[in-house]
């Protein structure tokens, strides 16, 4: 045997450094850190909106009355909504609460580490999968998606629910890559792994579902390991029968605001909606801003996955298949799932796609496949995959710079703003939202930012009254509107409208061309009185677009 030289020895080595899952290179590290800024700087631009209001009010309870708040048994004094969730997200929280305090940033960085360990765990285990290539690729995607950054700052289950998908991901992988047999003790900690899932978000159970699936599709031929992942599901199976008071409370919570989500919306058509379904899983009304940008980042990411399926089919074909092949199963067992589901569905929208945010875990590895998929075409081979590569990325990036040049479009929601114009006005004072407002989108941040002390009306549907506002249910209303507005100094006329990227679209290119506010009928109908005059009319415009128009009494009036 020939000794080796010191230069070979020295590539090797080099080779064994760079496929280390253990050591990943610095260019991971870059990435990782990178994101981490970027949900820096979005959580100090995020504003607390009406779900997280919901949750940083329940964690203030004792524990076992949150829990069984959460189970629809527990105190109606929070004023908010009830909540659709399960407690993993909750007890986290509960936990942070009484060890770190109320502080709104401490809670949102403590939700994005999670979104940082679970993308660390999955970056290991695709550099020993995948390689370089690939998995910078998928972890790009991952660190220029307004999506993830918008996600991963909320104090909600989602940023959890998305960490404990990237376990669930890497865990499968190592699972699929063991051929005939799975090994006992990666069986149970995927078992283990889903049921934490579950108990994070009800959307828990497709994904859960989904995984199982394929995992045992992909031992079909192998009675003996198929019958250990049928046990082991039926285990998760038995150990989520704890969930079912709260799936039945949150079945009983109603829709207190619309739940059409702002974004990327095409309404009538069903066909047109399930397809705004599949482009909001992959990216966001922050990619639809730039037309030059959504097309390069969509047509990259479509022609990657493409790519992704075509070579997976050959190998299958060939009998060669690779592990992260069957992630393929689980993106479309997941999206059919929830498409069905939606067909039978009426009380919550489930096509919402931070339900699906988990989804974007699988997605972001198989993009990372498609730029080193070998799919036979020399066209696609040599030069096709690279230009896929580059428009998403570019793409992707000149969203995120979108995003952060116009964070305040992004938020979700106007508590911030209405807040503070409310403490500016002069006492006595109130907030009455017109005619056809999101209202619920201030009311409850408001309720929890001002610890219930503001006064808020809203006007009747039909126009001929006031209802002061309250979530759960509301009190009668009361015809006699100048009556009602007459203890006030200061009215604050608020509208809420839900905008579409076409909006963003059109107000960040041209300001002359952002979408305008009807003129309120309550406005016109106190001003035409003569004892009340309009002193400023504010707006902030976004996603949440709010105006809200100032009137003071008029000096001449009584």
């Amino acid at each position: 045997m020939h000794a080796l030289s010191p230069v070979v020895i020295k590539k090797m080595a080099r080779r064994h450094f760079d496929r280390n899952p253990l050591l990943p290179p610095p260019i991971i590290v870059v990435l990782l850190a990178a994101l981490f800024v970027e949900f820096y700087l979005f959580a100090r631009s995020q504003d607390i909106w009406l779900d997280e209001s919901t949750q940083l009010s329940g964690i203030t309870l004792k524990f076992w009355e949150m829990l069984q708040w959460l189970g629809g048994a527990g105190p109606d004094h929070l004023g908010v909504p009830a909540d659709r969730m399960p407690p993993v997200s909750y007890v986290l929280d509960w936990l942070w609460l009484h060890l770190y305090g109320h502080s709104e940033i401490g809670f949102r960085l403590f939700h994005s580490a999670f979104v940082i360990a679970g993308i660390s765990c999955l970056a290991i285990v695709a550099w020993r999968e995948l390689g370089r290539t690939a998995t910078v690729v998928s972890l790009g995607f991952l660190v220029l998606s307004p999506k993830l950054i918008q996600t991963g700052v909320e104090i909600r289950a989602y940023p959890i629910f998305f960490a404990i998908t990237c376990a669930q991901t890497a865990v499968f992988i190592r699972l699929v890559a063991s051929q005939t047999k799975p090994d006992s003790k990666l069986l149970t900690a995927f078992a283990a792994i889903c049921l934490v899932a579950i108990y994070t978000h009800f959307y828990g159970i497709v994904s859960s579902c989904a995984f199982f699936l394929a995992l045992g599709i992909s031992y079909f031929r192998f009675p003996a390991a198929l019958a250990k992942i049928a046990a082991a599901f039926a285990i998760v199976a038995i150990g989520s029968l704890a969930l079912i008071p709260f799936v039945s409370a949150a079945a009983k919570v109603p829709l207190f605001v619309p739940a059409t989500a702002t974004g990327i919306v095409i309404r009538g058509n069903p066909i047109a909606q399930y397809l705004t379904y599949l482009l909001k899983l992959a990216g966001d009304p922050a990619n639809m801003v730039s037309t030059a940008a959504s097309i390069l980042f969509f047509g990259g990411t479509a022609a990657l996955l493409v790519a992704t399926i075509f070579a997976a089919l050959i190998r299958a074909r060939n009998g060669s298949q690779k592990p992260l092949d069957w992630l393929i199963a689980v993106v479309l067992f997941g999206v059919f799932a929830t498409i069905a589901a939606s067909l039978f569905v009426g009380t919550f929208d489930v096509l919402k796609a931070s339900y699906s945010v988990w989804l974007l875990v699988p997605i972001s590895v198989l993009v990372g496949i498609g730029a080193t998929s070998a799919t036979g075409f020399r066209s696609w081979d040599v030069a096709g995959r690279t230009v896929a590569t580059v428009a998403l990325l570019v793409g992707a990036a000149i969203s995120t710079y979108l995003f952060f040049d116009h964070a305040s479009l992004f938020v979700h929601g106007p508590n911030r703003f209405i807040g503070a114009l409310y403490d500016k006005a002069a006492a006595p004072k109130a907030i009455i939202y017109e005619a056809g407002a999101a209202w619920g989108w201030s009311y409850i941040p408001l309720q929890y930012s001002h610890h219930g002390q503001v006064v808020q009306y809203r006007v009747s549907d039909d126009g001929g009254g006031l209802v002061r506002s309250a979530p759960r249910g509301t009190e009668a209303t009361v015809r006699d509107m100048e009556a009602t507005v007459a203890p006030y100094k200061v009215l604050l006329l608020t509208d809420i409208r839900l905008r579409t990227f076409r909006d963003l679209r059109q107000c960040v290119n041209r300001l002359s061309a952002c979408p305008h506010f009807p003129t309120g009928t309550l406005e016109a109908a106190l001003i035409g009185t003569g004892k009340w005059r309009e002193a400023d009319k504010e707006r902030a415009f976004g996603l949440w677009d709010s105006q809200v128009t100032i009137l003071e009494r008029s000096e001449h009036s009584p």
